[in-house]
């Protein structure tokens, strides 16, 4: 896998929606096309952004995304060191059922698999939550 950017750093709330465009410009520049770059950064967004209020609960903490690129696919990583969580167990949300009846929240989780090919978590053997994002066809 190819590389295109590296970020280690303790982030809040606040500082997330700063990441979003210079990863969009990145991504864009590097061939990816802008339709599936935005999918899949939404995707992450809504990761980082529970990794923060729901691991961290709310208070800044340690963020490393790892983004690459694998033939065509688009490949990121999120890692953090908050307690363990698994957004791939987590049952779907019923969309049938009317807004005012919803449990709040859950939404998220249902997001970054919409808008994702492939997503998948792993607890690293140094405690890191992983939480891989893949996207096919984004590079031409």
């Amino acid at each position: 896998m190819e590389q295109l950017y590296r970020l280690s750093q303790t982030t809040s709330l606040d500082a997330v929606a700063a990441l979003r465009q210079p990863l969009q410009q990145l991504l864009i520049t590097a061939g990816g096309d802008p339709e599936a770059v935005s999918d899949v950064l939404l995707a992450l967004n809504e990761a980082i952004i529970n990794s923060l209020h729901h691991g961290y609960q709310g208070q800044p903490g340690w963020l490393q995304i790892e983004i690459g690129r694998a033939g065509q696919s688009l490949v990121i990583q999120q890692y953090d060191k908050a307690p363990p969580f698994d957004p791939t167990a987590v049952p779907p949300p019923d969309t049938s059922l009317p807004l005012a009846v919803r449990p709040l929240g859950g939404m998220g989780v249902h997001m970054m698999r919409n808008f994702t090919d492939e997503l998948h978590y792993q607890r690293t053997a140094e405690g890191c939550n992983r939480l891989t994002f893949i996207k096919h066809n984004v590079f031409t």
